[in-house]
């Protein structure tokens, strides 16, 4: 325990000494949820997007400790194109989940601080199905999952918490790397061997449009898109991709009332994301576009408004120290092969 703890305080104290370097001048913060300890879920890559209200707090009066200048992400363009001030953070919620408005608003509202919340329009609609909740329920309806997809038979057996949530791990990356049309029918298929209704965990924790015009009407909040059906962008036509960030914009505009200038990517990685789509983002009109690389901004990144990186809270670490780490910069430049500028 003692070496355990002496290892923490040297990874801390590294982080500290790598903030000059690559710390940078701000950075956008990526959650999903606030869920009670209690209702966390079992599977780790989805208690990943868990966090407590416990947790927010802490990391919410960490920055204002740190002395960090919480703003919008309307006013990043102008900040990194003439930097002022402390350094600067942004908080985005991906998905437009129930809960960013039950659970997350109160505890804004109390620090002060202002959020952006990046809706699926699909999910509002009831048309596009949450599926990693799905795939837990399918993987918890027993102790295997069986099925045939492209002519082969697969299957998984799981005996044990590890082999489970491999088991999930390798479903979701099927599922991921499936084009619109076969993803969802993959998804039904998945339901129908295990009775499921695909759209059962989309209503349960997803917000209605009475909701969200709640949460949008809110002084913290500001509302970016998510896309139409939360798919591996590349993975669409340059048909499909139009459809997915116009028609998410459009709709959320026209339902809200109010501009939407910022886009959040889904899956939003090196493998899901691209040039493409920072090029077709631009053309979209979004003043801002995130992903999910792991990186700090800086100053040059005025000039990629499209591809911005983000700092993600895994609901599986000590989100505080997670976050103090993140936001030094050292565990991003070290995934990034010691490079500070993430635009690829």
């Amino acid at each position: 325990m003692a070496l355990h703890r002496l290892n923490e305080q040297f990874k801390d104290l590294v982080s500290s000494l790598a903030r000059p370097v690559f710390g940078g001048i701000g950075c956008i913060v990526a959650m999903h949820r606030i869920v009670r300890e209690s209702q966390k879920s079992i599977i780790r890559d989805n208690r990943a997007l868990e966090l407590t209200p416990e947790s927010l707090r802490s990391i919410l009066a960490w920055v204002r400790k740190r002395g960090l200048d919480v703003i919008r992400l309307d006013e990043v363009r102008n900040r990194l194109g003439a930097p002022r001030g402390p350094k600067f953070i942004c908080f985005t919620f991906d998905d437009g989940y129930r809960d960013n408005l039950m659970d997350a608003l109160p505890i804004f509202r109390e620090f002060g601080f202002s959020f952006t919340v990046n809706v699926t329009t699909g999910f509002i609609n009831r048309t596009a199905s949450a599926w990693w909740y799905t795939l837990e329920d399918a993987i918890l309806a027993g102790s295997s999952l069986e099925f045939t997809w492209g002519g082969e038979a697969l299957s998984w057996s799981y005996d044990s918490v590890d082999a489970r949530d491999l088991a999930f791990v390798e479903i979701a990356s099927l599922i991921r790397s499936q084009g619109a049309a076969a993803r969802d029918a993959l998804i039904a298929e998945i339901c129908r061997i295990k009775g499921l209704d695909p759209m059962r965990r989309t209503s349960s924790l997803m917000m209605d449009w009475g909701e969200l015009t709640q949460l949008a009407a809110d002084y913290h909040v500001t509302i970016g898109a998510h896309s139409v059906g939360h798919h591996v962008l590349s993975q669409l036509s340059e048909e499909e991709l139009e459809g997915e960030l116009i028609d998410a914009k459009a709709e959320l505009e026209a339902r809200l009332g109010k501009p939407i200038q910022h886009l959040a990517y889904p899956f939003g990685g090196r493998d899901a994301v691209g040039a493409r789509e920072f090029t077709l983002a631009r053309e979209c009109d979004y003043l801002t576009a995130v992903t999910t690389r792991n990186g700090n901004l800086f100053q040059e990144h005025a000039w990629h408004l499209q591809a911005l990186p983000r700092l993600g809270i895994d609901g599986n670490h000590v989100p505080v120290r997670l976050l103090h780490r993140l936001e030094s910069g050292l565990v991003p430049a070290r995934g990034n092969r010691w490079r500070r500028l993430v635009v690829d």
